[in-house]
């Protein structure tokens, strides 16, 4: 069996491998994008003063249906706020950590999951280079050292591919790495101005929770008596 052309098969392989991992990496990158903005809301300032007004009205189960309209419902806010509204009788605090939790495991944990492959594509674009660099290279020094006479267009066609797999796997990498980092500021931001939207209703819905304070020092102090 001869060697080089087996050499020269596995370095196609690879070749195979850097493609299969760049459109791996773009179909990442959509569709992280896509469900980023779907989760976005652009103008939160309505659906804000609509859970207010209907919270102050004690209509919760509205405030929820509002949440859950075609307008809203992929929203990050309006997610994180039908959890408030839902779990409101079990305190503020607990409604808080009830919050974070939604957030990362509803609505940020696909992105994060997408956001890692990218991180592995990263990584592996340029190994995956360096191995089609060095498979080539050593096609190369194979054809050379061989007893045949050796071709200089297969010897030049070797080199070449050695060189392309190691600029295929950094221009895969590249790119990536830039997604990535723009990424993971904007999901940063999309955290920090949720925080902030989410933070009104939150204070609407305070006051719910505010009367069972002297209730329960009334009872307290009946009890020590």
């Amino acid at each position: 069996m001869n060697v080089t052309r087996i050499i020269d098969t596995f370095g196609y392989v690879i070749y195979g491998a850097l493609t299969f991992l760049a459109v791996w990496g773009v179909y990442n990158a959509i569709l992280l994008y896509r469900t980023l903005r779907k989760k976005t809301i652009k103008d939160p300032t309505a659906l804000i003063l609509q859970v207010q007004e209907l919270c102050q009205a004690k209509k919760y189960d509205a405030a929820m249906s509002v949440c859950q309209s075609p307008t809203y419902w992929h929203t990050a806010l309006a997610q994180l706020i039908a959890v408030a509204l839902k779990n409101r009788a079990k305190g503020l605090a607990k409604t808080k950590q009830l919050l974070v939790t939604e957030f990362h495991t509803e609505v940020v944990a696909e992105m994060e999951n997408r956001l890692g492959s990218i991180s592995t594509i990263v990584r592996m674009g340029p190994l995956l280079g360096l191995l089609g660099t060095v498979a080539s290279m050593i096609a190369a020094f194979g054809r050379i050292g061989s007893s045949e006479k050796v071709n200089p267009n297969a010897l030049a066609s070797d080199i070449s591919l050695a060189l392309w797999a190691t600029g295929a796997g950094l221009l895969i990498a590249n790119p990536m790495m830039i997604v990535g980092n723009d990424f993971h500021a904007r999901l940063r931001r999309l955290r920090d101005r949720t925080e902030r939207q989410l933070q009104d209703v939150l204070d609407a819905l305070e006051p719910t929770d505010a009367p069972k304070a002297p209730a329960d020092r009334a009872a307290k102090s009946t009890a020590s008596r």
